[in-house]
Formats: structure tokens, sequence, C-alpha cells
């Protein structure tokens, strides 16, 4: 897929529209020089303006690239002074990510890698993969963090590439519903490491050349872990994953509580978030399949008010009937949530039930 000034010219006008900045990537590894990527950031950086956030040059690429990163680098910068780039946008664990962070002190704003829980033709493409802690994701995400600290990256590690399962994911386990309870686990989890945020991969046929190295038809294989369902280009619907990160967007901003929490043999996961407000959004993820709960959540201070709204879904492979505070989100992009319920509280505590596969927020003030 080649990039063209009618592309360019439709991003700006969808950034504009959304308020969104941009991490446009630029090309590297099929490129013998600069030129073609100082024509291109050259006519981004003055069509995008203050939506362009940085420019990452190269995609999922090694250390036998670094010295022709810092060629296009400098000829970049060149050209377009203003210009922030971030990177190295690297796939299969820290140690590249880290040891570019150290290489290129000064010369990149944010430290981006990739991470797939697995291979979508690996025998761990499977809904109780998901369901299970991701070590790798922390172990991974922990050393990216430190390394943008110790190497004075100004923004930090952000995930410019996550998601399910790498190959466009599993049919049947990256579509289903047991992605949005995989996905708000996801997001919590990257902010409770210090990631400063989380890129999900997706798209629609036809958008992923590398897809087509197993021939033609392959061309066409779906994006089975996008955030949003499209066809010919047209959105057809918001996917399970979309739910998740509807979820978390209504969890508020601001940093993560140290969280303790005690539910048995219950797969069960609970994080919290101060808000500026002096409330704290509370979010209790059911993974268990049979059982509900009913939980007291200590918030340490004392309660006036409560409230809880739910994701759900009417089971773990289940590809529609997913909701976020009883309603669905329409292919226009509607959604109407019915109104939050109101929690028992006494003293410092909230009372909350949390059905079976379900994820609760909830809000005390």
């Amino acid at each position: 897929m080649f990039v063209g000034t009618a592309d360019v010219d439709a991003l700006a006008d969808f950034l504009t529209a959304t308020g969104w900045k941009t991490i446009y990537g630029l090309n590297l590894q099929s490129e013998t020089t600069s030129t073609g990527d100082v024509a291109e950031a050259t006519y981004v950086a003055g069509k995008l303006g203050a939506s362009l956030y940085t420019f990452e040059i190269g995609n999922e690429w090694g250390s036998n690239l670094t010295s022709r990163w810092e060629t296009f680098e400098a000829a970049v910068q060149a050209a377009v002074p203003t210009s922030q780039e971030s990177g190295p946008g690297t796939a299969g664990g820290a140690a590249f990510a880290t040891s570019f962070a150290q290489s290129e002190t000064g010369k990149i704003v944010l430290l981006t890698a990739h991470h797939y829980v697995s291979a979508a033709t690996s025998a761990n493409a499977t809904a109780a993969t998901l369901l299970s802690p991701d070590t790798a994701l922390v172990s991974e995400e922990t050393a990216c963090v430190a390394a943008a600290k110790q190497y004075g990256v100004r923004d930090g590690f952000r995930w410019g590439e996550i998601n399910t399962f790498s190959g466009h994911g599993k049919e049947g386990v990256s579509d289903a519903y047991v992605s949005a309870l995989w996905g708000v686990d996801d997001m919590l989890t990257g902010a409770e490491y210090g990631a400063v945020g989380v890129n999900y991969h997706g798209g629609g046929e036809n958008e992923d050349g590398n897809v087509c190295t197993n021939g033609p038809a392959s061309c066409t294989l779906p994006f089975r872990y996008s955030p949003i369902d499209e066809a010919n280009s047209q959105v057809t619907g918001a996917a399970p994953l979309y739910y998740a990160m509807l979820f978390i967007s209504h969890a508020g901003t601001g940093p993560l509580f140290s969280t303790s929490a005690s539910f048995g043999s219950l797969n069960v996961t609970a994080y919290a978030i101060s808000q500026s407000d002096g409330s704290t959004s509370v979010v209790i993820v059911n993974k268990d399949s049979t059982s509900g709960l009913n939980a007291s959540v200590n918030v340490g201070a004392p309660v006036t008010a409560a409230s809880a709204v739910y994701l759900q879904g009417p089971s773990l492979t289940a590809t529609t009937g997913v909701t976020f505070a009883g309603a669905s989100v329409s292919p226009a992009g509607a959604w109407s949530p019915n109104p939050a319920y109101a929690l028992t509280t006494s003293g410092n505590v909230v009372t909350v039930l949390v059905p079976p596969i379900s994820a609760a927020l909830v809000h005390a003030q």
C-alpha cells in the first residue's frame, strides 16, 4: 500500500475533526535513499501542522538498520527542523528498544515498541490465553519504561502497536467478547507499569501488504482483532475490543492507586484510579464464566455516593451483543447509555455486584 497526497489530505481532515495527533510512519527498510522520505515528510508536516506528533521512521526493524535510521533521521530533520521523531517501533522483546533509546539519546521524544500475546497460528491463540496474565507484556514494558527514563526520552514509552494475536488475530477469539475483557486488563496493566498509551492495530481487507507473502488470496485476510469492523472502506460496526476502549475512556484520567484484592479462586482483576476532583474510579474485571461476586470496595476515604456501569457480552465467544452501560454502539457511532446503577455505601466501603464475564466501572465520590 502506497500513501499519496490525497491520503495525507484525508488524514489531515480527520485529525482536525477529532482533535487528535498522529504518529506518522515513514518507510525505511525498502528505501535505498532518504529522498522519498524527505519529500513525504515535508508534505506531511506542511499539511498536518500541529496535528503531527512525531515521525516514526521504519517499522519492526532491528539493529542492522540503525545506521540507516540515523541517516534518514538526519535528512528528515534537515528538511523539517520542527519535526519530532519516535521509535524504533520494534517487535520481539525490549532488548533492541532499550539499546535504541541509549544510542539515540536526544533524537527521539517517544520510545515505542510492539507487542502481541502470541501468534494467530499458535496453539496459544485461545480465549484461555487472553484470560491469563500477560507476563511478557509486563517484563517488556518494565524494561522499556526504565530505558526511556534512564536515557531521557522526553515523553516516555508507548506501545506503538499492540493487540491479541499477530497475523490479524484469531477468528472466534480476537473478534469475540473475550477480547474486550482482555483489552480492559491490557490498557490498565499498561498504565500500571508506566506506559503512556497503547495503539491497537487494526484495518480492513487489502490494507496489509505483508500478508500477501502467503499468496494473493491472503491479501484479503480480515483484521480479526480490529476495534472497528469495516468492509470496502466502510465502517460496519464496533468490534468487541472497541468496547474496552470505550470503557477505559469513561474510567477517567489520573494516577493509579496501589490496589490489593482477594477474590478466592475466581479469575478477577481490580484497579483504582484517582480523579482530580477527589473521587475514585474502580475497575473490577470478573473473568469467571459461571460465578458472580458481591465485592466490598474500600476506597480509603468516606464515600457519599457511588454508582456503576458495566461492560457485558452474551458469552466469551460472542462476536455481537456486546454492551457498555447497557447499550451497543451503532456503525454510525451512536451510543445511548443507560443510567448508572446506584450502589450501597457505608463509610469508606462501596458494595458492587459484578456478574460473570463482566467488567464493572465504579465511580465513588
